[in-house]
């Protein structure tokens, strides 16, 4: 039998990694650190397979992406070094996750690329996907993966019964799986920034830091959309599905780390067994 055997909110901000980080590196410290301890934990718990839910893979108008590809493979840029991260897929998890949600009328579409099966069977690896991976690198050791893009079109039940559904597939599995919401904060810090300043970022970033801290990710489900929409967070759809697995597998949550080193706000927390 399987198990979900750890869980994480980790950001994905570039210039976390301190390859290419360039002159971002002293800004981006305090989160890199904190995504280095991230990473330690879940090498200590070495799974058999990561399911990674990210925002910035396939976007899908209504529907949640579930990769059903053979591989996953992408390249990150920075500081005049170009690194790579390759990974084959769990295949089998992703299909029986898909057909759960598909038949309790979640909508979602399995994705695939390139050819049915083999080397070229791919979707490019995105940025929110990779960041975190990039942490839970050991030599010898290279999971599978599940990648998962959440739809924000779907009712926010759903999302939960969403992760809900991967608890309960890891646990009739014959896999150790960790789950990784992707999610970085309010993305309105900076007047400069691309989105500009709003105080919504700020007030959003502080509302889910307490509900992380308490372990109370359930309150996520009465949270001010207007705030959502105004502090342009990409974090609360991935954390509700985390919210989700949480149900079924309950775990303690330790806060690794907040900060705004630039315009979005990232918060580093791993979830381990009780």
């Amino acid at each position: 039998m399987g198990e979900l055997v750890s869980c994480a909110i980790a950001p994905h901000g570039v210039a976390s990694i301190e390859e290419i980080s360039g002159n971002m590196k002293e800004k981006f410290k305090k989160t890199s650190n904190a995504m280095k301890k991230f990473g330690e934990s879940i090498l200590a718990t070495k799974p058999d397979t990561i399911v990674i839910l990210t925002p910035h893979g396939l976007r899908l108008d209504g529907y949640n992406a579930i990769y059903t590809c053979e591989f996953c493979r992408g390249n990150l840029a920075g500081n005049n070094k170009i690194i790579s991260l390759e990974h084959r897929c769990n295949r089998d998890l992703a299909k029986k996750i898909l057909l759960k949600a598909k038949s309790e009328n979640i909508p979602s579409v399995g994705c695939n690329y390139g050819a049915l099966e083999g080397s070229n069977s791919n979707i490019e690896m995105d940025w929110g996907t990779f960041i975190p991976l990039w942490f839970c690198r050991e030599e010898n050791y290279n999971p599978e993966i599940v990648v998962i893009g959440p739809s924000r079109d779907i009712e926010l039940n759903k999302l939960v019964r969403l992760g809900e559904i991967i608890a309960e597939e890891a646990k009739v599995s014959d896999k150790k799986v960790t789950l990784i919401a992707s999610a970085d904060q309010g993305h309105c810090h900076d007047p400069n920034g691309p989105y500009g300043f709003n105080q919504a970022s700020e007030k959003y970033d502080k509302t889910v830091l307490e509900i992380i801290k308490e372990n109370k990710l359930e309150k996520l489900l009465d949270i001010d959309m207007e705030l959502v929409e105004s502090g342009k967070p990409d974090s609360l759809w991935q954390m509700l599905i985390l919210h989700g697995a949480l149900n079924i597998t309950p775990m303690e949550c330790e806060v690794l780390s907040y900060d705004v080193p630039t315009y979005f706000g990232m918060i580093v927390a791993n979830y381990y067994k009780i």
